[in-house]
């Protein structure tokens, strides 16, 4: 569904700009890492189309940014709405070059034993779910381009268990698998697909699971950086996997973590 707003079509062109003129999807732009990724983008040069469930946070993007940004109500467990963001980018750009798939839940704190089946639909709905019929829409919009690039969001979790949500976890590492796989099956065709996994990011996400600020200051000491990561710093990641500097990287995650997964301090 496009939203009915004000945009402005023309891309910027600074020098140094690695996605100037491209189209770009990104998934769960309402907010946190999502949002930070679609002003990442547009700064880069790139159409950026904002795709999220929440019309409002959409607008306040769309308003933040002033640049070539288009605002798609879209909820990717729904796959009509995921095509018709592919649509509204074919139709109105011409091409999609790029994806940057965000959407992700965390789901509920518990142990194994006393989780529900609504809880397991709606996470694995989201995070497994959800990429998958992503990927189905974007990668033939992007090879009939001529190629292009696709970014999934994993996270920390993707590569250590998570003793409070396991099932985050076992979609996280499901997004990496799923994202190894498309990378050799479309490399032939010029499509790229990676991965950024973050750690803990400073975001809406982050400080509804942990509300206490004993808590998050907690998550910022275990990363041998000692703080958190910033939204704009996970989507620096992104567009660098979706830019030309990263030309000869596929199937591959770059973890932005502050050296959380290296080891202990």
């Amino acid at each position: 569904m496009n939203l009915d707003l004000p945009s402005n079509d023309t891309a910027p062109s600074r020098s140094g700009e690695q996605l100037a003129g491209k189209v770009v999807i990104v998934t769960g732009a309402g907010s946190g890492i999502g949002a930070a990724a679609v002003a990442r983008f547009a700064a880069a040069g790139a159409y950026v189309l904002a795709c999220g469930r929440k019309p409002d946070r959409l607008r306040q993007v769309v308003a933040s940014i002033g640049a070539a940004v288009t605002a798609v109500q879209c909820d990717v467990t729904e796959p009509e709405e995921v095509a018709g963001s592919v649509a509204t980018a074919v139709e109105r750009y011409g091409r999609l070059d790029a994806a940057f798939n965000c959407a992700g839940v965390f789901g509920r704190f518990g142990p194994l034993h006393e989780d529900d089946q609504a809880n397991f639909d709606d996470v694995v709905a989201v995070n497994l779910y959800g990429l998958w019929s992503c990927l189905r829409h974007q990668i033939p919009a992007i090879v009939a381009a001529g190629g292009g690039t696709v970014v999934n969001c994993a996270s920390v979790a993707a590569h250590l268990g998570h003793a409070k949500s396991p099932l985050y976890s076992a979609t996280k590492h499901a997004v990496i698998g799923l994202s190894k796989s498309a990378a050799l099956q479309y490399a032939a065709d010029g499509v790229r697909i990676n991965v950024v996994s973050p750690g803990s990011t400073d975001t809406e996400m982050l400080r509804s699971i942990y509300p206490s600020s004993e808590t998050l200051d907690a998550r910022a000491r275990r990363a041998p950086l000692r703080r958190l990561a910033t939204p704009e710093e996970v989507a620096d990641a992104a567009v660098w996997l979706a830019s030309p500097l990263s030309s000869y990287v596929t199937g591959q995650t770059l973890v932005v973590d502050g050296g959380v997964t290296a080891g202990s301090v």
